[in-house]
């Protein structure tokens, strides 16, 4: 499974949790929704920076978000 996907399956996973639109994750988030929705389908690849900075504000290690875990 490519890692773009893996990320996006496992926002999405989380989002849907909370049951928050993809809206409103990507404000906690702090980026568009745009972009959230380019990264939950796995059309855009967030960058390292952007990954840590998910990580850090959902309280998920990023290995977790790549599938390293």
């Amino acid at each position: 499974m490519p890692r773009r996907h893996h990320i996006g399956t496992v926002l999405e996973r989380i989002r849907t949790a909370r049951g928050q639109t993809q809206e409103q994750f990507a404000g906690t988030l702090k980026i568009s929704r745009g972009f959230y929705s380019e990264i939950e389908t796995g059309s855009k690849d967030p960058s390292i920076k952007t990954l840590r900075t998910i990580s850090r504000r959902l309280k998920v290690s990023a290995d977790v978000l790549l599938g390293l875990a």
